[in-house]
Formats: structure tokens, C-alpha cells, sequence
């Protein structure tokens, strides 16, 4: 071999030393992808660890597989690892400060999620914690009087989901079955099982619900009516070879009691492109909660519900709104229609961390209260959710809090009632009133807040406004009508009362032009030097006054005349009682009743400036002082009847 050749060769074999480790690397980073991808995430976390040069990208695969596996440390470690590149979005910061709530650590969280509002100011899940940094030191203030209990027959897998079947049973999801293990958890797939309480907190007798209704996939949670003979219920459409198939689609089923329940069918609204799953019926069957990711919602899983009509089908979806739905995951509701209470779980809203346990107060015309976090000890740092509430405050919910016997255990809880003073739905209302008389008049009323109109009314005479609004917050009421002085007032909503009246009065156009000269006054008349007759352009100014009077025939009108001082005191009291005259002549001729007419004269001896006998003062000062005024003497009476 030449030197040429062996120099060549000897190049070739260091590229492929150097290359080694890279083809190395891209393989490794490949095969976890796929395992990543299929929900695999035992064997992606190694994979992933394995890399010596870990991006973003792969950092924030990890905290997600570390947070689905259970291992909330390595979850917050790989975020931690994500935002110290420097490569990350807003919504990195804010999984970041979830994780920190998973393990407790609530301020530091809070200073991360102040960044977060601040990347993201139109993020609503920012903008609730600004409102109220401190929520968590109240929610985490222990409520001695529930009483929780992790129940007896939880095993070392999966259980949760909880759901009330003819008042005596509860159905579950469990992967404590025999068939092949799921790759995103390493456990069973999920089935239905039935358990009987025992002494509103216990469980026992754990039995498989039917062979009709367990699938080869996942099953569950499931939801019931009062009856206990319809059901829906939660089924996995699995496909191993392309796993973006993979969705959650609602099933309904019927039970005899000579069958027992029927092959399970799908709903219509169920889709290819997204899921459906965690369904709760009311007592009737006819109005059902479910959680969905279907686009247009307002983040990861909304809360919709959907009515069944005349023709027994379900009819369409519709998203409960952003009083419950955030930019984060609201899931497993459970609806109590009979007392009107909506649970679910978010982990969006404030909480202890991951998902917390929520419950709002919802009418029969849709108005519902803000959510109220039930608190320790229902919620934890951890996963809290899927309750199953009754009426005398015992239930059970799901939790995969330390100390449980699987990964999600079912727990039965009493004594839960607190919430029930807290989600209350508050009201602003009241009607328009005439201000004289206090009798309802017709109206048009607008309420706003922060100039966003919040409701328009149209009254009429006697009904009242009603809108619904938050305790705390201040709203302006504007009120107008056809012949009144438009009127516009602040009311501040009182927490501590559930409805807020205020009742407007309004000043019909006359009466508050009536009210308007009792306080200004009238303009006064002025004469020539040493004359009392009624000039032309002032007769105009008596005729206003005349159509005055007889626009408001309960004035009495006092009319007093003065003088200037350039003559005797004498002949200036005589003047201006020749003044007076001769304007109560003029009102008198022309239909204005004399007993309606207060007659004074003063001379010169009330100047309204400081030409007195003696001082000098110019031609217009005097002028000022030739004068007839007038004043209403019975305002007080009129302001009385107002």
C-alpha cells in the first residue's frame, strides 16, 4: 500500500470514527420519536436521556413523558432544562409553573406565572392569577369537617371515574383486567366494574359491569341516568398502526332486565378529528356534560353539553362558555340536575395544581355562577377529579395523591357542603320610577362595565331589569325615557348578598326645568333712570314669564323692584313700588291669578354692588341697580313632591 493510499485510508477510517457517534445520535433521537409518538414513553425516556446533545425540542418531550408516567420531579428538572436554553414559548413558562404547583412549590410557581402573564397578557389563566396571587394560601386551609377515605377496593393500577348507578352502585374505570397492557402507562386497558357502596364513604364487591360493554380498548368512565337503565359511556377507537386515529368517542347503551345492557352505539357527533369522552347525564337522561377537544373551543379539552329531543336522538353541542372553559383542559363533568350543581375538573382555573376539582351553580335559564375550587382536602397539588356528588354531601372522587394504593385510587369523602355558600349566582336589578310621582314608568336601560355593554332593557311600566354579575365589581346603570332627564348611576356589587336592587328615579324634562329656576333664579327686568313702565324688549321677557306660570300652575312668584341711589330714599321706595306694580299689572291682564303674586319694593337699599349715596359709580353700575326681580318662594315645597 503507498503512502497516498494508506494517508487516504487513514482519513476515511477518523470520518468514520467522527461519524459513529452522530449516525449514533439521529438513530436514538429517531427511535424515541416513534416510541414518543405512540404514547410509548418507557422506552422513549431513555432514549431521550441517552443524548448528549438534548434541545428544546427534546426537553419539552421528556417533561411531557415524565408527567404522564407520574414522575413530577424529572417533569419540572426537564422544563427547568427547556427554559435555560433560552428556546421557549410562553406556554413552556406556563407548564413550567404547573409542574412547581405539582410539587407544592407555589411561590415560585407564582413568580413564573406572572412572566407568563406578561408574555401572554390575553392568556385568561394569567390574568385570574394576577387577580388573585394568594388564592392557593385559602385553598390550601384544611376543612376539618370532610372526612375523605381511600377506599377499600382499590388495586395497584388505574381506578377512577366514579359514577352512581340506581343509587346503591358505583361504576368505575379500572385497568386491573387481564388484557394486554397499554404502552402510555404500561397498564391493562380499561373496563367498566360495578361496586357497591357501604356506608356512604365505603366500596365492595367489585365485578366486571358487562362483557357486551368492556371492549378490547379502553372503556370508561361511563355516566347514568336516575333509573339506572341508559347509560353512555366513554370508548377508546384505537388503531396501533396509525395512532393519530386514536380518539375518545361517547357510546349509549340500554339495560333490561332480562338482557341486561345492549351492544353499545356511537352518538353522531362523534368524530375522526377529535375526541369525546367523560360524559354525565342528568336524572332524566335528556341533557348530557361532556368534555371534547373539537376545534373552535377555547383551549386543550371544553366542557360542552347537548340536549336529547323529541325523537330520543341527541341534538348538537354546544360549549359551555368561558365561565368554566380556559386556554388550559376542563374535563369530567358531573352534572346534578337535581340540586343544579356542574363539577369538573381544570386544570386551567387556579388551583393547588395539576387538576383541581371545581363545581358552578347553573339555573334553569343557563346563568351560572363563577367556579368555586372545592379545596383541601378534595384538591391536592395532584390530580383531582371525576366526582360523583350526592345530595346529603357523600360521594366519591379520583386522585393519584401520594399515599394511594395505584396510580389513580378512588377515595369516598362526607360532609361536603361548604361550596354551596360560595357558588352563588348574584344579580343586578330594579326598574325606573317618575321621580315625583314613584310610580313605574317605561324606560330603556343599559348596564355597563368598563364601557363594554353588558345589557340592554327595554322596561315596561313596573318591570323590572336582571342581569347577572360578578361580587366585587362595579357596574353603571343608565336609565332614559321619553320625556325624562336621562339618568346614569354606579352600584357596586355586595358579596355578601346574592341580589343587588337598585331602583332610578327619573325627573321628567318639566320638572327639572322647574328645578333648574328655583335654584338659578329668573333673570331680572331693568328700567330707565326714573321710569317704571315696561320697556318693548322687556315686555318679551314677561311674556316667558307668563308661559311659565301657566307651564307650572303650583309657582308662586315673589316680585320685588329696587332702585338706584341718585334720589331720596323716599322717592326710590315709591319707584320701585311703582316697578312692582307695574309688572303685576301686566301678569295679571294677561290671566295670571294676583294670589299667585308676592308684591315687595325696596328702594335703594339692596344695590347689588357698592354705588351707594356718595360714591361715585358709572352709568352701567346704576343701570344694575334699576331692576325687578323674581324669585319662586315655594321651591321647597315643590322640591318636596319631587
Amino acid at each position: 500500500m503507498t503512502g497516498k493510499r494508506l494517508f487516504g485510508f487513514i482519513l476515511m477510517f477518523m470520518g468514520l470514527i467522527v461519524l459513529m457517534p452522530a449516525n449514533a445520535q439521529n438513530w436514538k433521537k429517531k427511535k424515541a420519536d416513534e416510541f414518543y409518538n405512540r404514547f410509548d414513553y418507557t422506552r422513549a425516556i431513555p432514549l431521550y436521556e441517552s443524548l448528549k446533545n438534548k434541545d428544546a425540542e427534546i426537553y419539552r418531550k421528556l417533561g411531557r413523558a415524565y408527567y404522564v408516567m407520574g414522575n413530577f420531579k424529572k417533569a419540572k428538572e426537564s422544563y427547568e432544562k427547556l427554559i435555560a436554553s433560552g428556546i421557549y414559548t410562553p406556554d413552556d413558562i406556563y407548564q413550567y409553573a404547573y409542574y412547581l404547583r405539582i410539587l407544592g412549590k407555589y411561590e415560585e410557581a407564582g413568580r413564573w406565572m406572572r412572566k407568563f402573564a406578561r408574555l401572554k397578557p390575553n392568556d385568561t389563566r394569567g390574568q385570574r392569577y394576577l387577580a388573585n396571587p394568594n388564592y392557593y394560601k385559602e385553598l390550601l386551609a384544611f376543612n376539618p369537617k370532610v372526612k375523605i377515605n381511600n377506599v377499600g377496593i382499590n388495586e395497584r393500577y388505574d381506578d377512577f371515574g366514579p359514577a352512581g348507578l340506581r343509587d346503591s352502585l358505583v361504576v368505575f374505570a379500572s385497568s386491573r383486567g387481564l388484557a394486554k397492557n397499554w404502552k402510555g402507562n404500561d397498564q391493562p386497558f380499561l373496563d367498566l366494574y360495578a361496586s357497591k357502596i357501604v356506608a356512604d364513604t365505603g366500596l365492595t364487591d367489585v365485578t366486571p359491569l358487562s362483557t357486551k360493554v368492556n371492549s378490547k380498548y379502553h372503556d370508561g368512565p361511563a355516566a347514568f341516568n336516575k333509573a339506572g337503565d341508559y347509560m353512555v359511556l366513554t370508548r377508546n377507537i384505537y388503531n396501533e398502526k396509525n395512532l393519530n386515529d386514536n380518539k375518545l368517542w361517547l357510546y349509549e347503551s340500554w339495560y333490561d332486565p332480562q338482557k341486561g345492557w345492549s351492544e353499545p352505539k356511537p352518538l353522531h357527533f362523534n368524530s375522526r378529528d377529535y375526541s369525546c369522552g367523560h360524559p354525565s347525564l342528568s336524572a332524566d337522561g335528556k341533557t348530557m356534560y361532556f368534555a371534547s377537544d373539537v376545534p373552535g373551543g377555547f383551549g386543550g379539552l371544553d366542557i360542552y353539553v347537548v340536549k336529547r329531543l323529541n325523537d330520543s336522538t341527541w341534538g348538537q353541542p354546544k360549549n359551555v362558555g368561558a365561565m368554566i372553559n380556559t386556554e388550559g383542559n376542563e374535563m369530567f363533568p358531573t352534572w346534578d340536575s337535581e340540586q343544579g350543581y356542574l363539577f369538573f375538573s381544570s386544570d386551567g382555573l387556579p388551583g393547588l395544581g395539576g387538576l383541581d376539582i371545581f363545581v358552578v351553580r347553573i339555573e334553569p335559564n343557563g346563568n351560572m355562577s363563577d367556579p368555586v375550587n372545592l379545596g383541601a382536602p378534595i384538591n391536592t397539588s395532584f390530580d383531582d377529579f371525576a366526582i360523583y356528588y350526592r345530595p346529603n354531601g357523600t360521594g366519591f372522587f379520583s386522585s393519584n395523591r401520594p399515599g394511594g394504593k395505584g396510580a389513580d385510587d378512588i377515595y369516598g369523602f362526607k360532609t361536603l357542603l361548604n361550596f354551596k355558600k360560595k357558588a352563588v349566582i348574584y344579580y343586578l336589578t330594579g326598574k325606573v320610577l317618575d321621580k315625583k310621582t314613584g310610580q313605574p314608568i317605561p324606560a330603556n336601560v343599559i348596564v355597563t362595565r368598563k364601557r363594554q355593554i353588558l345589557g340592554t332593557f327595554d322596561l315596561a311600566p313596573g318591570s323590572d331589569f336582571k342581569l347577572q354579575v360578578r361580587p366585587g365589581t362595579s357596574y353603571v346603570i343608565k336609565a332614559s325615557a321619553p320625556g325624562y332627564i336621562p339618568e346614569e348611576v354606579s352600584v357596586s356589587i355586595n358579596p355578601s348578598q346574592s341580589v343587588t336592587r337598585k331602583d332610578i328615579a327619573l325627573m321628567s324634562v318639566q320638572r327639572k326645568e322647574l328645578m333648574d329656576l328655583c335654584e338659578m333664579g329668573i333673570e331680572p327686568l331693568y328700567y330707565d333712570l326714573d321710569k317704571y313702565y315696561i320697556r318693548s324688549t322687556d315686555s318679551l321677557r314677561l311674556n316667558k314669564i307668563i308661559k311659565l306660570l301657566n307651564k307650572y300652575p303650583d309657582i308662586k312668584l315673589e316680585i320685588a323692584s329696587h332702585t338706584d341711589s341718585r334720589a331720596t330714599k323716599e322717592y326710590n321706595i315709591k319707584l320701585s313700588q311703582n316697578r312692582t306694580n307695574s309688572v303685576v299689572r301686566y301678569l295679571v291682564n294677561n290671566g295670571i291669578s294676583r294670589d299667585r303674586l308676592v308684591a315687595k319694593w325696596y328702594g335703594e337699599s339692596q344695590p347689588v354692588n357698592g354705588c351707594v349715596d356718595g360714591v361715585e359709580c358709572t352709568e352701567e353700575q346704576h343701570q344694575l341697580n334699576r331692576r325687578t326681580e323674581f324669585k319662586i318662594i315655594n321651591c321647597d315645597e315643590i322640591g318636596a313632591r319631587q
